[in-house]
């Protein structure tokens, strides 16, 4: 008495499919509030964060070392490592900008009427010169990420040479 057909799972399924569709649509047409920005509290929230970006330099230091003591060789281990430098190189700068941000007076940054500006005011100190410095974080960040792509992309096609040269 309780079989349930085929045919009223695939009905089901398509009703649960079509809620899921409308209100995803729902909540691309009308979004709310989307809450991604994050603001710490002074100052646990910056202890918390520093402490982080120590951690993440430490990971970084330790999964270069592990490659290069296992002596992993390809192209895409050696990117990988390329990444883990430049991460590390980051993770170093985005610390000490945060550290030169603690002791930058308010008042020597001004809002332009662009949302994504602000202007540095004179007289420039050595801290203001260090925390305009490390702003330019994405030199580093950038690169490091397409290191990170290029050799995922090399253990990809290195992979898939295998597959197919397993299946033939």
């Amino acid at each position: 008495m309780n079989d349930i057909s085929s045919d009223g799972l695939m009905i089901k399924g398509t009703l649960n499919s079509a809620w899921l569709c409308l209100l995803l649509l729902l909540g691309i047409l009308l979004p709310g509030e989307a809450l991604a920005l994050q603001v710490h509290g002074e100052p646990e929230g910056l202890y918390v964060h520093q402490m982080a970006h120590l951690f993440y330099i430490l990971a970084l230091g330790y999964f270069y070392w592990d490659i290069r003591r296992t002596s992993f060789t390809g192209r895409g281990w050696r990117f990988l490592q390329m990444f883990c430098v430049l991460m590390a190189c980051w993770n170093t700068l985005a610390f000490t900008g945060h550290l030169a941000g603690l002791y930058l007076d308010p008042q020597s940054l001004a809002q332009t009427d662009c949302y994504l500006q602000t202007q540095l005011l004179s007289p420039f100190t050595l801290n203001k010169y260090l925390y305009f410095i490390t702003k330019l974080d994405h030199l580093i960040y950038v690169p490091a990420l397409f290191c990170l792509f290029l050799g995922l992309r090399s253990f990809y096609h290195c992979a898939a040479k295998t597959t197919l040269g397993e299946s033939k």
